[in-house]
């Protein structure tokens, strides 16, 4: 009888761990296939898949962002969470609505992306009411009323009359069809206070609670223009800087799809944008659509607008074309501790993806100091990052990492200060003769190290240049300018030779020719 029972137990025990089994792999399958959450979402909640995808391809290409929590006087955190932007923040909380509509918690709202999903199809559905629309057009008003309005809405409903399609950072396809008779509507934008300054853009003021009105150039000279990317979509940045809880502005926000702009502050007001008092008081502040993690939202479009527009601010306000006055936000000097960048929130936007060597070119083109606006403008620039196996060589002694947020690409390499010829090499292709500006890039923390030696190679040898990596991540940091012989070689090289203590980081490098 004891024999018997044990059979049965060890039977039962391997019935259970199959089951489990099963359940797992159905649970990790569903996990990985975004089109099956947003299937599943859609029949639980009956609202249509295609909306909800939508909203998400709207909201973040279908990518799942940090949560961003809501931060007075930011203009990029506006208090946004997951695929589908559900919010909280003093005026606007749809993510603890969510929350009591799914019964799932706030918390896994904002990092699970199906609950994301879920939640956002649980909003739409409370808000058509119990007689759900009979067709996707009927959605409208529901859209505007979750998410950020009328501009919102049309963004959305553009997104479903055009079709959309992206290759997500899983390696998931995901494709929205183009669907017959759905429009977005005709709106009017107000035209108060004289309207935009810019010809091509569209008005929409922000709050007056939002900015410093100002008379400038007499008040205060304009003499800088600061690149910002909304970490949400045009229409939630937009809806944001009309909000007086935002207490953030900027004169324009650029569209990533086509570049439309939309003006919000006049050029002579002083829009809060930088984090940085004095630098708002001289400068114009551009918003541009789209997540610094993910370059797609980085189109032609925007920046051949986004370009026009600064040709356009720098000749009438007789602003240098050059990297000391058309500057990211990442640049953006702490007010508060002399060194570090970004503002006093410490930005990285425009971030490692945005191409200033294209975009200079564009606004050099538009401003009428160059002959040709082609998509690849004259100066030469190669990147070169750590994960490129054809390019980049260091010993197993460079282990691979990924924990810090502020990589280029996908991960890092780091090492312990030694001396020891054991170096992280790049190999650079330079196309001629001639002088090359260079550049590095690396994620910055207090354990790394203050003094790494990055050498180039010039045509009269190895020169070295000294960096901290503690301070400066995730932008381009300017090494200097070298005479540099054409050919295809290891010519930058990444030291452990330092008596300084922490981490020595590899990560990527670029150069530009002058």
């Amino acid at each position: 009888m004891r024999n018997r029972l044990l059979i049965f137990l060890v039977l039962f025990s391997a019935l259970l761990v199959g089951t489990t089994s099963v359940a797992g792999a159905l649970s990790l399958k569903e996990k990985k296939s975004l089109s099956a959450e947003f299937g599943a979402a859609a029949k639980e909640y009956k609202v249509p898949k295609k909306l909800l995808m939508a909203i998400g391809y709207v909201n973040t290409r279908w990518e799942m962002p940090p949560p961003q929590p809501y931060q007075k006087g930011n203009p990029e955190a506006q208090g946004n969470y997951g695929i589908m932007s559900l919010t909280k923040n003093p005026s606007k909380n749809t993510l603890d609505k969510a929350a009591r509509l799914t019964g799932i918690s706030a918390k896994k709202l904002e990092t699970n992306r199906a609950a994301n999903i879920r939640g956002a199809a649980a909003l739409l559905a409370s808000a058509a009411g119990k007689k759900k629309p009979s067709s996707l057009e009927g959605w409208y008003g529901a859209v505007a009323r979750v998410w950020s309005g009328s501009i919102y809405a049309n963004q959305v409903f553009d997104t479903l009359s055009k079709g959309a399609s992206e290759r997500i950072s899983s390696g998931e396809r995901i494709t929205l069809a183009s669907q017959d008779g759905v429009q977005p509507r005709q709106l009017y934008s107000p035209m108060a206070s004289g309207g935009a300054d810019y010809s091509r853009a569209i008005w929409t003021p922000a709050s007056s609670a939002n900015y410093t009105s100002a008379n400038r150039p007499y008040s205060n000279p304009i003499n800088k223009i600061i690149i910002h990317v909304t970490e949400s979509s045009y229409a939630s940045a937009i809806n944001w800087f009309q909000n007086p809880n935002a207490q953030a502005s900027v004169q324009y926000v650029v569209r990533s799809s086509d570049g439309q702009i939309t003006q919000m502050v006049h050029n002579k007001d002083i829009a809060w944008h930088s984090g940085n008092w004095p630098y708002n008081q001289t400068s114009i502040g551009i918003e541009h659509e789209g997540y610094t993690s993910n370059p797609s939202w980085f189109t032609d479009a925007m920046y051949r607008s986004s370009a026009r527009l600064v040709a356009y601010l720098c000749n009438k306000y007789h602003i240098p074309i050059d990297r000391q006055h058309i500057i990211g936000h990442n640049e953006v000097p702490d007010p508060n501790n002399p060194g570090e960048y970004g503002g006093i929130d410490h930005h990285t936007d425009p971030g490692p993806y945005w191409n200033w060597s294209k975009y200079m070119g564009y606004v050099r083109y538009y401003a009428g100091q160059s002959a040709t606006a082609s998509s690849s403008p004259s100066t030469y620039t190669q990147v070169v990052d750590n994960s490129n196996t054809d390019r980049f060589y260091a010993s197993k002694n460079w282990q691979p990492s990924s924990w810090n947020s502020q990589r280029y690409g996908a991960n890092y390499r780091y090492n312990t200060p030694k001396a020891t010829s054991d170096g992280a090499y790049y190999k650079m292709k330079v196309p001629a003769n001639g002088s090359y500006a260079v550049y590095a890039s690396w994620p910055s923390n207090s354990g790394y190290n203050t003094s790494t030696p990055i050498g180039i190679l010039t045509t009269s040898g190895w020169k070295w240049v000294h960096v901290n990596q503690t301070k400066n991540g995730d932008r381009w940091v300017y090494l200097g300018t070298f005479k540099m012989k054409a050919g295809d070689r290891q010519n930058i090289e990444i030291s452990r030779w330092t008596s300084s203590k922490g981490y020595v980081i590899a990560d990527a490098v670029k150069i530009a020719r002058k």
